[in-house]
Order: C-alpha cells, then structure tokens, then sequence
C-alpha cells in the first residue's frame, strides 16, 4: 500500500519559499555574493550566506530590506535564518520535518533600526524563548509570501 505524502509545514514552505524567491536551490548559496531580490514600488531584498550556525552547521541567511537616512544605511527590518537543506535530520525537536526529502527554514533573529529592535530566539545554546520563536517564525512565513506577491525576483548576482 502507497502511503499518502504529508503536506509541508511551516518550517518546510518556508525554505520553499526562499528558493522560490531565489529561483535557485539554496545548497548553492555562495558566502561570496549578495544576491538583491528587486520588485518595482517596493524596497529591495538584500540576501547574504552568514557563517554557518555553530549548534547545528545549519546555513544561516540574513534578509534585510535596507533604507537611507542621513547618509548611513538602516534595517527595516534583518533577520536571520537557519536553514536545514533536504536530508538534513538535525534540530528535529525543535525544528521538525514531515519529508526528510524536503528543506526547513527557522527565524533566528530579527532587528530593525528605527525604532532600535532587536531579538534573539536563541539566546544561548540549549535555551531558546517559546514565543519570541513562534512570533517571529510567524512573521518570517508573512514577510516571504508578501515578497512572492510583490512581485521580487532576482538580480544577477554581484561580489
């Protein structure tokens, strides 16, 4: 008997959407590039590979729309987020997969310049705030189907 694919959760449409976004799988992320997502009318998606997250090896991302004032360069807003490509089985807790087959996205951080914000979900490793990570992982879902239908899509990579 053929059993039945469980649809994707939250963690796992989110790493859909962000290779959606990219038009690329993520594996092939490159620490050497910034990758600028542009929709017109709205600001830029700048996306950059951090260095890996030291608890899981897990790649982590930053996703920030920047704006200027007074000549510096302000979030609004950053975050962070770990990803956990396909086959990865680690972080299942807390960070569960219903498809080994498939990728997970997990908001880490979040920050904004005006007004100054920043959270952490991860404060140490091992101690993590419930929901501070639900909040945020629910905005991150929010913020990259809003991207999709802004319309951003990807520029030539550039570094």
């Amino acid at each position: 008997m053929h059993s039945a694919t469980r649809p994707p959760n939250a963690y796992e449409r989110y790493y859909a959407r962000l290779e959606q976004l990219l038009g690329q799988p993520l594996p092939g992320l490159r620490r050497d590039r910034v990758y600028r997502l542009r929709a017109p009318g709205f600001m830029d998606l700048v996306i950059e590979v951090l260095p890996s997250c030291e608890e899981t090896g897990g790649m982590v991302l930053s996703l920030v729309h920047y704006f200027e004032q007074n000549g510096d360069l302000c979030q609004d807003p950053e975050m962070t987020v770990r990803l956990f490509h396909p086959g990865m089985t680690i972080f299942q807790q807390l960070c569960p997969s219903t498809d080994p087959s498939r990728g997970r996205a997990e908001a880490l951080d979040f920050q904004q310049a005006i007004p100054p914000i920043f959270q952490r979900i991860y404060p140490r490793p091992g101690s993590y705030h419930p929901n501070r990570r639900r909040e945020l992982n629910e905005f991150l879902g929010f913020w990259l189907k809003n991207l999709g239908e802004q319309g951003h899509r990807l520029e030539e990579p550039t570094g």
